[in-house]
């Protein structure tokens, strides 16, 4: 899965690895960050969802959906959470 992130301040480049940790401090038990790029103005966070979290997936999305924007709404702005490809 991926989660598309626009900080509040500053360059995407200098908050690359703020992103990441705030990605794995949110998803808790709920998964884990594998990877972390900045392109242009925005940060792709992708991480992988814990398999032991017992729900089908689209109510995993959507749990995510709600969850990490209003975790990290102070520091960054979310664009997407999803399980597309981000070009």
């Amino acid at each position: 899965m991926k989660v598309i992130l626009e900080p509040v301040s500053g360059t995407a480049k200098d908050n690359l690895e703020r992103a990441k940790l705030e990605i794995e401090r949110v998803l808790a038990f709920r998964g884990s960050v594998t990877s972390a790029k900045a392109k242009g103005t925005r940060i792709i966070v992708e991480f992988e969802v814990n398999p032991k979290w017992d729900l089908p997936m689209s109510e995993k999305v959507k749990c995510l959906e709600e969850w990490i924007p209003a975790k990290v709404r102070t520091v960054f702005k979310v664009h997407e959470v999803s399980t597309k490809e981000y070009e």
